[in-house]
C-alpha cells in the first residue's frame, strides 16, 4: 500500500509531495524512505533519506539529503544541509548545499555545482557547468568538469581528470605518490590554474597559464601558458614548458 507524507510550509511556497512503496517513515528533523520512493517538484523544512531507490520530479528543497541506492532528479536540488550520495546519484540541473557535500559511486549533475562546505567525490564524477566550493574540494577515481573548478581553500585530486575551465583555490594539487607511477597524463586542465599559495602538478596538460606563490612542476607535465611563481620554482626535467617561468611579485598572485 503506498504512503504518502507531506511537511508543513508556509501558503506562499508550493508543498512537495513524498510517495513510496516501501516504508515511509517521518520524524521531527528528517523523513525516511527506503524502497522505490518518488517526490514532487517543491520544498520540505526537513532532511530527506533515502535508502533504495529514488526520483525526485521537477525543483527540489529541502534541509539535507542523505541516499544510498539510486537517486534522480529531473530539476534542481536546494539542500540546506549535508548532501551525501553512495550509489548512482543523477542531477539534471543545478546542486545547491549550504553545508558539505560527499560522493562515491557514480555522480552526474547537469549544471552548476555549488557548495558552502567540502566537497568529496569519488568513483565517477561528471559536472555540465562549473563546481565550486566555500572550503576545500577532494575528488579521486575519474572526473570530467564542463566549466571551472574553484575552492576557497584546497583543491585535491589523485584520479584521472578533464577539467573544461579554470582552476583557482588557495592550494592546487594534482596526484599523490602513486602519480609517479603513471606512464601518460592522467590529468587535463584546459584553462589556467591560479593558486594563492602552493601549485603542486605531475602528469598533467594544463592549456593556459599557471601562477602561484611556491610552484611544483612534475614530471610528465606541459603548459602551454605562462608560468608565474613569486616565490618558489621546481621543474622536473621530464616535464614540458612553452615558456621560460616569470618571477612576478605577491602583489600579482
Amino acid at each position: 500500500m503506498e504512503k504518502k507524507s507531506s511537511d508543513s510550509i508556509s501558503k506562499s511556497e508550493k508543498r512537495a509531495q513524498i510517495s513510496s512503496s516501501g516504508d515511509l517513515v517521518e520524524f521531527d528533523e528528517h523523513i525516511s524512505i527506503s524502497g522505490s520512493g518518488k517526490i514532487s517538484g517543491g520544498k520540505i523544512n526537513k532532511s530527506i533519506r533515502i535508502s533504495g531507490s529514488g526520483r525526485i520530479n521537477g525543483d527540489f528543497e529541502c534541509n539535507g539529503l542523505t541516499s544510498s541506492g539510486s537517486l534522480k532528479a529531473s530539476g534542481n536540488l536546494t539542500a540546506h544541509g549535508d548532501i551525501s550520495s553512495s550509489g548512482t546519484f543523477s542531477i539534471a540541473g543545478f546542486l545547491y548545499g549550504d553545508e558539505a557535500a560527499e560522493f562515491s559511486g557514480s555522480t552526474q549533475v547537469g549544471n552548476v555545482i555549488k557548495v558552502q562546505g567540502s566537497l568529496t567525490a569519488s568513483g565517477s564524477f561528471k559536472a555540465g557547468h562549473f563546481v565550486t566550493s566555500d572550503k576545500v574540494i577532494k575528488i579521486s577515481g575519474s572526473s570530467n568538469i564542463n566549466g571551472n573548478l574553484s575552492a576557497e581553500e584546497n583543491i585535491i585530486i589523485n584520479g584521472s581528470t578533464n577539467i573544461e575551465g579554470n582552476v583557482v583555490a588557495s592550494d592546487v594539487l594534482f596526484g599523490g605518490s602513486g602519480a609517479f607511477k603513471l606512464k601518460k597524463q592522467h590529468y587535463r586542465v584546459q584553462g589556467r590554474i591560479h593558486a594563492k599559495n602552493i601549485v603542486e602538478i605531475i602528469k598533467t596538460h594544463v592549456g593556459g597559464d599557471v601562477r602561484g606563490k611556491v610552484i611544483r612542476i612534475g614530471e610528465g607535465t606541459e603548459i602551454l601558458g605562462n608560468v608565474y611563481y613569486a616565490d618558489i620554482i621546481e621543474v622536473d626535467k621530464k616535464a614540458k614548458l612553452a615558456h621560460e617561468p616569470i618571477k612576478i611579485g605577491l602583489d600579482e598572485l
